[in-house]
């Protein structure tokens, strides 16, 4: 029952978060609004959804074991349904932004692996928690910046961008990287637990050599 009630929880989490992101992708057309939502959406919503707010986020995580497959899956159904519900909304507001356009296939690949190496980064703990938002967020405003794209398959949808780069290619990009993060992880792992056997054996030497008293 609390699993089911949690799950509940996490994914009105992502329809909300994605609903606001899409939102400001939608009116602002900046990709400084953009990467603020996501910044404040990560302290908001991130101990309860681990604020993806993304498809290729999602998947990215999941092919990489971090994030259950069934809660991946509900992640991105209730992603795209809070784009639509953004578009929707935006409609009403009378003021979409007028330049706000897919990259080459080659710059939302970058631009959405800068971003994916972050958020995979501050889910491994390698970042501290008070500056997660503040590293995904800029990381989501840089890979905008570089890459001129939309860098979310959800995004793109609700602006009518379904086939372009900013969906295929995202995707593509978070399994890359997560599983490009996984192997340098699997590499690092092995180095430090030798430098700490190192250090162990090097401390039990100094005590062996320590003179004792008589």
């Amino acid at each position: 029952m609390k699993d089911s009630t949690h799950l509940v929880k996490s994914a009105l989490a992502e329809l909300v978060g994605t609903f606001f992101l899409t939102l400001a992708a939608l009116i602002s057309g900046t990709p400084y609004v953009v990467g603020l939502t996501l910044g404040v959406f990560v302290y908001a919503i991130g101990a309860v959804s681990g604020c993806n707010l993304n498809p290729a986020v999602s998947l990215g995580l999941m092919v990489t074991r971090r994030l259950p497959l069934v809660v991946g899956a509900l992640y991105i159904m209730v992603q795209f349904a809070g784009a639509g519900l953004a578009l929707l909304a935006a409609t009403f507001t009378g003021h979409l932004a007028a330049h706000y356009a897919a990259g080459s296939p080659l710059a939302e690949f970058l631009g959405f692996g800068l971003l994916m190496l972050t958020v995979v980064a501050v889910s491994d703990k390698n970042v501290p928690q008070a500056g997660s938002g503040i590293a995904i967020g800029g990381a989501l405003a840089a890979g905008l910046v570089i890459s001129r794209g939309i860098l979310n398959p959800a995004v793109a949808v609700a602006m009518g961008q379904v086939l372009s780069p900013a969906t295929w290619a995202t995707l593509l990009s978070g399994v890359c990287f997560c599983l490009l993060y996984q192997l340098y992880e699997s590499k690092e792992k092995p180095a430090e637990e030798d430098a700490k056997q190192r250090n162990t054996q090097q401390r039990f030497s100094q005590m062996r050599s320590v003179p004792r008293a008589k």
